[in-house]
């Protein structure tokens, strides 16, 4: 079973429309900032290695950190920082939602709290579209 994520969660329930889902999830990803921007960024990589990195990922799916490690460009300990980063730095669904005006904060505390109970009871979910994905 594929875990539903925030936003489909609020679009079944009525609160959202596809379209409000859609306007979030583009906010969410002209907001959050990639790993190899943050690579970068930390001065783990240069410019050269963030190309030739996602050149590779784009070939093989693997994730942005893994084939940094495997080409040698980054330490497992350098990933880490750099997701800790990404982890502390991400803009929530909910927080745009609310940010965007589709929902209330007041209402928001009330339906992460509906989704995480139906979350764990069918042992799926994320807070949020886009957790967790490393190469972004």
């Amino acid at each position: 079973m594929t875990a539903q994520r925030f936003g489909e969660f609020l679009r079944d329930r009525g609160v959202l429309t596809d379209g409000d889902v859609e306007a979030i999830l583009e906010a969410q990803a002209r907001t959050n900032v990639w790993f190899g921007t943050l690579a970068y960024l930390l001065d783990y990589l240069d410019l050269e290695q963030v190309g030739e990195v996602l050149a590779d990922q784009k070939e093989s799916g693997r994730r942005f950190g893994e084939i940094a490690v495997s080409m040698g460009y980054m330490t497992p300990e350098e990933v880490a920082r750099v997701l800790d980063v990404q982890e502390k730095k991400r803009v929530r669904f909910g927080e745009l939602a609310v940010a965007m005006g589709a929902v209330n904060r007041e209402n928001l505390g009330l339906l992460l709290a509906e989704f995480a109970a139906g979350a764990c009871g069918e042992g799926s979910g994320e807070y949020g579209a886009g957790s967790g994905h490393q190469g972004r």
